[in-house]
């Protein structure tokens, strides 16, 4: 098992590269855990996601900017990838922050929505960065 705040072998980055889900952990004002699946992109060092403003997860952060990100475990449960960060809730549009990577990433996705980038971006307008504190992982 590692734990530390980088991903410490190319199998993680390469999980963090290619994963279209990433499972995100904030946590409610009354303590309790709010657990939901959302699409991200990794720059190499920041988790970079895209949200509905004024849902549960932005409320959530607003208040408490610790969260918990989660891949899915793989491999009968022998790959697993964990890791705990602080969320920034940006202030610029959406469409200001959008990597081209992420475009290419989530084509396929918004296709099969029905989505076009721009209503993507107009829905999912609020910016979440995450920086990772400390990284779990079982590979």
């Amino acid at each position: 098992m590692a734990d530390t705040a980088k991903p410490q072998n190319a199998h993680v980055e390469e999980r963090l590269q290619t994963e279209s889900i990433i499972w995100l952990t904030s946590v409610r004002a009354d303590g309790r855990p709010h657990l939901v699946p959302v699409w991200f992109y990794w720059d190499g060092s920041t988790v970079l996601i895209f949200s509905q403003p004024n849902n549960q997860k932005i409320r959530n952060l607003r208040h408490n900017s610790n969260v918990m990100l989660a891949l899915e475990a793989k491999d009968g449960g022998d790959d697993v990838v964990l890791f705990e960060g602080k969320a920034e809730l940006l202030q610029q549009p959406a469409a200001q922050v959008l990597p081209s990577g992420y475009e290419q990433k989530y084509a396929e996705g918004l296709k099969n929505l029905g989505m076009s980038k721009d209503q993507m971006m107009a829905s999912y307008s609020q910016p979440i960065r995450i920086t990772p504190t400390k990284f779990i992982s079982w590979t």
